[in-house]
């Protein structure tokens, strides 16, 4: 960027780094990290989950809940170090004016319209799967399907053929009160409650896992005070509601509302993003990013670049983040694999500070020279041959063993290897996006661009389309990747024909030019 008569370099724009270089590979990779979050929710109808939709097939048999940790683990942590680096690109090469007048245009606003368009279509659109799904889609003698599916006739009657009322199972040593509780199913507690099950059950993989506990983590109020009542653990101190409790409702998915149980829209009571809670996340975000660059602004132009800010800084970024993910799943007390859900107005903190290591480990790289002067992001996950096959392979079995399996859980050592894996992800991946997609491929590009609205709209969409093959006669992974595809493709014309080249595709990506026609030769008479 010269400094041109009348067009000065900004304060905090680095004049080395090449302005018109597209770094396609990031941006590809920033993409992939949206896109792959269509398949992680298309899971979710394959396996016993606190979901909207459950599939005729689900159960733990299968890869799905597999599938989902393993790109739980990596996606996001992704999605903020690409944001991070992009952030401090924007800064350094507009200044912070420009920086902040983009994030407004480009984060806040979808995120506003989105309030008041995609969160309460989604609720509603959940609400209607939830509600027309068949009492009973599981085996006979499928007492956890059948608890997972809300079939309180079909427990019952298997209670009646003397089933155990205490029966354990997965996840984690789990009994069949862990799995109405998950669901806030009352009634289905209320049964089991009344055959003797134990109040209070602890499961094997921690010492801390009980009923109430699994219910007061997904928010589920009246199935919290019916386990209290029943001496399954502590009552609330007079006059607090369960609500007021720090970490209440930090694993749901969807707001429990039960003044508003008829699903209508009523916009004022909308209280969680759902998947939009990434863009209020990068708000946060951005904004202690603003502080710091402000900061650095105010030193001067000789104040500014990486110089700022010693190598070190950047790198302990990475053993940081085992702090806060000390702290998800309730310090292990609800085993997790991956981040905590934060959907709601007020991020959890220990959510809020794992993702921070992430955007400020890549906001610190933008403009980072290595030990052979080359930037960092040229030459960072340069062994991804090494680095993907060990973090996937290796270390998340590992993790997954040491989060899961009774006999060897330690939530410590689990975290290290939860946070191992998706560092090693987003290193190895960087790598592996920089060979295959340094270039610009049109293809590519496209998807790139196309992404962001592929995963602001892909919700609803997919929780519909769960719904109407939940009851076909198909294989399980058949139906993941119908449901896959057919959202993806479906979405993609809703992109080309209405987003594009619309004021909805400016504000998304900024103005794209429709492609103007051939012009033909003149014909020769």
């Amino acid at each position: 960027m010269a400094d041109t008569p009348g067009h000065p370099v900004p304060i905090g724009v680095d004049p080395e780094v090449n302005p018109r270089r597209r770094l396609h590979d990031l941006d590809a990779l920033r993409g992939f990290a949206m896109l792959l979050g269509i398949g992680l929710h298309a899971s979710l109808a394959f396996f016993p989950a606190a979901w909207w939709v459950q599939d005729r097939t689900s159960g733990f048999e299968g890869l799905f809940d597999e599938f989902l940790w393993a790109v739980h683990g990596f996606r996001m942590p992704v999605f903020f170090l690409m944001s991070g680096f992009f952030t401090a690109l924007l800064w350094r090469r507009r200044g912070l004016g420009a920086l902040l007048n983009h994030r407004l245009r480009r984060v806040a606003l979808p995120l506003l319209i989105g309030m008041f368009t995609i969160v309460p279509l989604t609720s509603l659109v959940g609400d209607w799967a939830a509600k027309s799904a068949p009492a009973a889609q599981v085996a006979d003698d499928d007492i956890w399907g059948k608890v997972f599916t809300g079939d309180v006739s079909g427990v019952e009657q298997l209670l009646d053929r003397g089933f155990d009322p205490d029966l354990r199972g997965e996840p984690g040593g789990w009994a069949l009160l862990h799995a109405a509780a998950l669901t806030g199913d009352v009634e289905m507690l209320e049964l089991l409650l009344s055959r003797g099950a134990d109040p209070a059950p602890v499961a094997t993989a921690s010492e801390d896992e009980t009923p109430l506990g699994v219910a007061f983590h997904f928010g589920h109020a009246e199935a919290a005070d019916l386990l209290v009542a029943h001496g399954g653990g502590d009552p609330l101190p007079e006059g607090v509601a369960w609500s007021e409790i720090p970490g209440w409702g930090a694993g749901a998915v969807e707001a429990e509302d039960d003044d508003d149980a008829s699903g209508r829209l009523d916009l004022s009571t909308i209280q969680r993003f759902f998947h939009l809670w990434f863009l209020w996340f990068l708000l946060w975000l951005v904004a202690g990013f603003a502080i710091v660059a402000w900061a650095v602004d105010r030193r001067g132009p000789h104040g500014s670049g990486q110089a700022t800010w010693p190598r070190w800084v950047m790198w302990s970024m990475i053993p940081l983040t085992i702090v806060p993910q000390l702290y998800m799943g309730g310090g292990g007390a609800y085993p997790v694999f991956g981040p905590d859900t934060s959907d709601g107005l007020i991020p959890l903190p220990h959510v809020l500070a794992y993702y921070a290591t992430f955007f400020a480990f890549g906001a610190l790289m933008y403009g980072r020279r290595g030990r052979s002067s080359e930037l960092l992001v040229d030459t960072i996950g340069g062994r991804w041959w090494l680095c993907l096959p060990i973090s996937f392979l290796v270390v998340l079995p590992a993790g997954l063993i040491f989060t899961f399996e009774p006999a060897v859980f330690s939530w410590p050592a689990a975290s290290v290897l939860q946070v191992a894996y998706a560092w090693g992800m987003c290193f190895g991946l960087m790598g592996l996006f920089r060979v295959l997609l340094a270039e610009e491929r049109r293809a590519v590009r496209y998807l790139s661009d196309s992404s962001y609205w592929l995963y602001l709209a892909h919700l609803p969409v997919v929780v519909v389309a769960q719904a109407m093959v939940r009851d076909w006669s198909l294989p399980a992974e058949v139906k993941f990747v119908m449901i896959s595809v057919a959202v993806t493709v479906l979405l993609l014309l809703t992109y080309q024909l209405f987003i594009r080249y619309t004021p909805i595709g400016t504000m998304l990506n900024g103005r794209r030019a429709r492609p103007s026609a051939p012009i033909k030769p003149a014909t020769v008479r």
